[in-house]
């Protein structure tokens, strides 16, 4: 067993133990890479890939989970979580559409009786409705479409404020 293999193993015990991201070398998972490539030995091929997959997988789910600074992320990780956020912001995208297919027929027109001002409830992601992109901030006070307001009511990430515009008496 070489250095590489101790260092990796050693990295992926110490990482179990962290609650935080270590930090790793640079280069750490190209030199992981090249030294598979160089091992003869079947079972060690398969503890250097096992450890290797596992610190990875670990180290993603501290930076998605525990970890908000990610201070130590090396920028392949970085790659792997910007990826999997993104589609996670168009899996909840698509959802939103699908929704308001049901929900409503789209309107070409907005007028002031499509629209609810609400009190945002939780933070919530970025999303779309293909023409803006919209930012839920908690505690924030927006106007948004009844569309929009109809669906993120049923998840309690808004609550409106008052009576709506559509329901407002005349002057």
């Amino acid at each position: 067993m070489s250095n590489i293999y101790n260092s990796l193993k050693n990295y992926f015990f110490e990482e179990i133990k962290s609650d935080k991201l270590l930090k790793l070398p640079d280069n750490f998972y190209e030199d992981i890479r090249k030294y598979i490539n160089e091992i003869n030995d079947e079972i060690e091929i398969d503890r250097v890939k096992y450890y290797f997959k596992e610190l990875r997988k670990l180290r993603i789910y501290k930076a998605m989970y525990l970890d908000e600074s990610r201070e130590y992320l090396l920028p392949e990780e970085e790659n792997i979580i910007n990826a999997i956020e993104n589609i996670v912001v168009e899996v909840k995208i698509k959802e939103l559409e699908e929704e308001n297919e049901i929900i409503d027929i789209p309107k070409s027109i907005y007028t002031t009786n499509d629209i609810d001002v609400v009190k945002i409830d939780k933070n919530f992601p970025p999303f779309t409705d293909g023409t803006f992109i919209y930012h839920l901030n908690k505690n924030d006070v927006i106007s948004l479409n009844k569309r929009i307001v109809n669906i993120l009511q049923k998840h309690n990430i808004v609550s409106k404020i008052g009576e709506s515009y559509e329901d407002a008496k005349e002057d």
